[in-house]
């Protein structure tokens, strides 16, 4: 007999992440979208940031060559994360329809404040209403991790770019509920 505390905590609900079919849905909603917001959605698919960290995003912490960013996470820690050349693009484009300095933010409000969580949230919503998908900012960071899992990407890989230090947590984000998968539930389960 296996005692209680020796099993792994099993959450009880799986993470939300979009499907490959409202995952294109809402690329392509997106697209009829300001400069700004697309930037920002293109952002959050590529990068697997979270809400605070895409807010607190300046200028100078962007290499568009590179296609990198120096994000602080939690505990202020620093790590690297990488975004799309198609975000490059269009964070180009962005950037070149407003005069800024290098410590000013990435993603600014329409009063030229910086963009806060909130923001971002309402953005993010409006899209998946738009879009007619439940969406919300976190959506959008298991996604990414499942997209990585689903493409080949190594599972430290994941965890160092969305800046887990536990594999575990990383492994919660990233669900692929394969065919295998499925048939091996049916076949257990009737």
């Amino acid at each position: 007999m296996i005692k209680k505390r020796w099993r792994p905590k099993i959450p009880n609900a799986l993470p939300r992440y979009l499907n490959e079919q409202e995952y294109a849905k809402v690329k392509l909603v997106a697209e009829d979208l300001s400069l700004r917001d697309r930037a920002l959605i293109l952002f959050f698919f590529s990068s697997g940031c979270r809400r605070q960290e895409v807010s607190d995003l300046s200028i100078e912490d962007i290499n568009l060559n590179q296609r990198a960013a120096k994000v602080r996470g939690k505990g202020s820690k620093l790590r690297t994360v990488h975004f799309s050349e198609e975000c490059a693009l269009i964070l180009t484009e962005y950037l070149g329809t407003r005069a800024f300095e290098e410590t000013d933010p990435l993603f600014i409000n329409r009063k030229g404040l910086r963009l806060r969580p909130k923001g971002i949230y309402r953005v993010i919503t409006k899209l998946g209403k738009k879009a007619g998908v439940k969406l919300h900012p976190h959506a959008l960071r298991h996604t990414f991790a499942t997209n990585m899992l689903a493409r080949g990407a190594q599972l430290e890989f994941i965890a160092d770019e969305m800046g887990h230090a536990n594999l575990n947590t990383t492994r919660i984000y990233a669900r692929i509920p394969t065919e295998d998968m499925m048939l091996n539930y049916q076949n257990k389960m009737g």
